[in-house]
């Protein structure tokens, strides 16, 4: 069985019952892949998306339509290692650390085996290389190697950076942020393409904030299905949910704008006359790690669009290094590798003053 277009995400449930309605009718509808973790909807060990999604497929006719991926990370969620937290699947970096939260996400989805296991929030070289140490997460890996199939990566790094994780060999997929206004990491998408890893797209509405708007929902979700080798990550919260998503798949061999008329089109919505950013990544690296475009996408959005709930979600996700975009000083590195000559620091300053004022 090959992964669908859409990938059903299960983070963002808001109890049991929304959680088995909605995975059992993603199933129905096809979507044969189901992305957890032990920290999502994490409240207890009896409440969590786990334990949700092994309720859900708790039926012969179910788990065997779908495809169960689970992951655990060596760092904390962010960019820094952290202490080992077991029940949230957080800084494991031993192999019997490895094999606790393994066993205790096969226990909470009832199931004995993972069709796919990730390396999950690996952001930078420290922990990718934390998880390959000897008796570290890779060895506790391979202990268990007849309970899961296709080893996964997740990742919120660099192009290069994500470029040298898969040059290791060790994945046949990688999951990434991906949509319509974040797509620096095409670099990375291509080379996949390329090199037969499959691409996973997490963030396909920006967090949810695309969402607030009809017009953009639709076509960013549009967007990511006309991408060859990427398959769209959904965070899924209801039946209605999954029924829209339905939708879009099944029009889509009838849909008739391409990738970039849709790329178009989303920037005809941003009504502004002034030069902005396109998020096309060539001013990247930045000195502080800083992804100028991935913030500039949550700016111009607020700005030409009026969408609150764009700052609102820019705000949310300030951990993520990349999206700190108060630690500009201002150097102009990424100014001076703009191909569109755009006064990338002057509209980093309004962007700064929009987004954390």
């Amino acid at each position: 069985m090959q992964p669908g277009k859409i990938i059903v995400g299960a983070m963002r449930f808001a109890d049991e019952a929304a959680a088995v309605a909605a995975v059992r009718r993603a199933i129905d509808y096809g979507f044969n892949y189901v992305d957890t973790s032990p920290c999502y909807c994490y409240t207890s060990d009896e409440v969590n998306s786990e334990r949700w999604v092994g309720k859900a497929i708790d039926h012969p006719d179910y788990r065997a339509r779908v495809m169960i991926s689970a992951k655990c990370a060596t760092g904390n969620g962010g960019f820094g290692l952290g202490e080992f937290e077991g029940r949230k699947g957080f800084g494991v970096r031993t192999a019997a650390q490895f094999t606790e939260v393994f066993d205790q996400s096969r226990r909470r989805l009832g199931v004995e085996r993972f069709d796919y296991y990730h390396l999950w929030t690996t952001h930078t070289k420290e922990q990718f290389d934390e998880a390959f140490k000897k008796g570290g997460w890779y060895d506790g890996l391979l202990s268990r190697r007849d309970q899961w199939g296709t080893l996964g990566i997740t990742t919120h790094a660099d192009n290069d950076t994500i470029i040298r994780f898969l040059e290791s060999g060790k994945f046949k997929t990688v999951t990434l942020p991906l949509n319509v206004i974040n797509r620096v990491r095409m670099r990375t998408v291509e080379y996949c393409r390329e090199n037969g890893i499959a691409v996973i797209a997490m963030n396909p509405l920006a967090g949810g904030f695309l969402a607030a708007d009809n017009r953009l929902k639709e076509l960013a979700l549009r967007y990511l299905m006309r991408l060859d080798n990427v398959h769209v990550l959904v965070g899924f919260q209801t039946v209605e949910h999954v029924e829209y998503a339905g939708w879009i798949r099944d029009t889509m061999p009838r849909y008739g704008k391409s990738a970039g008329e849709i790329l178009a089109e989303v920037d005809s919505l941003i009504d502004a006359q002034e030069p902005r950013c396109t998020a096309c990544g060539y001013c990247l690296p930045c000195p502080q790690d800083i992804t100028v475009g991935a913030c500039l996408s949550y700016y111009n959005i607020y700005h030409y669009m009026g969408l609150e709930s764009a700052k609102k979600a820019f705000r949310d996700k300030q951990w993520e290094d990349g999206l700190r975009l108060d630690r500009c000083v201002a150097c102009g590195q990424c100014e001076s590798r703009c191909p569109n000559g755009l006064p990338v620091v002057s509209i980093i300053e309004k962007a700064k003053e929009a987004l954390y004022g």
